[in-house]
């Protein structure tokens, strides 16, 4: 199946839910498959969906983890701040500052604990 096949499954997958499929789908190869795993588990609500995002963030591939620190803030979830912050402090890629900064704002005017 090509990428882009599997990107657009991905996206079905998050639009249903399916959190067992993507989270092991967040160990494949493609860092694009991965990069749309985050973005699909950003509003699941679940634990194992964030967790899966704070495994994500500390991906080797630089969109993979801008991917997963959005997908932190579309969740909302106030720990992810935390996460997110470290990224901000020990990240080499400054174009990944920006992208923090936006997603702690998202936690802060969420509704989330």
């Amino acid at each position: 199946m090509s990428t882009e096949k599997k990107v657009a499954k991905i996206a079905v997958l998050g639009e249903k839910k399916k959190l067992k499929k993507l989270c092991k789908l967040a160990l494949a190869k493609e860092p694009e498959v991965r990069a749309a795993v985050a973005t699909a588990l950003g509003p699941i609500k679940q634990d194992e969906a964030f967790n899966t995002l704070v495994d994500l963030v500390r991906n080797g591939d630089i969109n993979v983890r801008k991917a997963a620190v959005m997908a932190l803030g579309v969740n909302g979830r106030k720990a992810g701040a935390e996460h997110i912050r470290n990224i901000m402090t020990q990240e080499a890629n400054a174009s990944i500052v920006p992208v923090c900064q936006e997603a702690i704002a998202q936690i802060i005017a969420s509704d989330e604990r």
